[in-house]
């Protein structure tokens, strides 16, 4: 039977989830469902943020999977993200999955700071060995501290090291900050609601760095953004906060 003539009725409106045309381009041109493997370095700080960005987009753990494995050096972090993305596919239920099954995940990135690998000669392998094997790396220079910070203050200068980066989150935030669980739940509330501003202000550091020629790994910087920009891409349009 053909449709009825005139506006629809509000059981029978029609949505477009054709992705915006207006999303800025981000590594692997991430899709509508894509699945993501995110191995992070950090035990807590990394893995509680795409965990707590995951929920935020209403991405499923299936979907998303975050994982700290059991080691933290950079080449080990990319050994252990080519371990997990080749695995057989666990079984999951329909419940956990949602509408597809995860057989192989679209995108793998391995999230990690420089201070240390850069200081021990880890950097350049373990980056090597990622584009060989094709997984995106988020690196923070000096550490991942430095990302929180953007969700606080426009680029700041160069720090010293990762404790130097932790004492700037703190400060920004005004109270007292540390690596523990605790800690970031009770700061996540407050990066929530930044997120879009770290996203800019972690791209205009990026066009900086590249205007003035700084050496690899310019200090201070982070990749991060392009990971959110990423999980942000592969969600509906209404779901989005970039």
């Amino acid at each position: 039977m053909p449709a009825k003539p005139g506006p629809l009725r509000p059981h029978e409106e029609r949505r477009s989830y054709k992705r915006a045309e207006s999303l800025p381009d981000v590594p692997g041109r991430p899709d509508l469902g894509d699945s993501f493997l995110i191995v992070t370095e950090g035990e807590v700080t990394e893995k509680l943020y795409f965990e707590s960005l995951r929920a935020r987009l209403r991405l499923k753990a299936a979907t998303v999977r975050v994982v700290h494995p059991g080691c933290t050096d950079a080449v080990g972090l990319v050994q252990a993200a080519v371990h997990l993305r080749d695995e057989p596919p666990q079984r999951r239920s329909r419940g956990e999955l949602g509408n597809r099954d995860i057989e192989k995940f679209d995108h793998v990135w391995v999230v990690f700071d420089t201070d240390i690998p850069n200081r021990q000669d880890q950097l350049a392998p373990a980056l090597e060995l990622a584009r060989s094997e094709g997984i995106k790396a988020a690196l923070s220079t000096p550490s991942v501290e430095l990302w929180l910070l953007l969700h606080f203050r426009d680029r700041p200068g160069a720090f010293l090291d990762s404790d130097a980066a932790e004492r700037a989150v703190a400060k920004a935030w005004g109270q007292r900050y540390d690596k523990s669980e605790n800690t970031f739940r009770l700061l996540w509330p407050r990066l929530s609601l930044e997120i879009a501003q770290a996203v800019h202000r972690a791209g205009q550091t990026r066009q900086f760095h590249k205007a003035s020629g700084a050496s690899f790994p310019p200090n201070p910087s982070t990749d991060a953004d392009l990971l959110v920009l990423a999980m942000n891409a592969a969600v509906q349009a209404h779901l989005r906060i970039i």
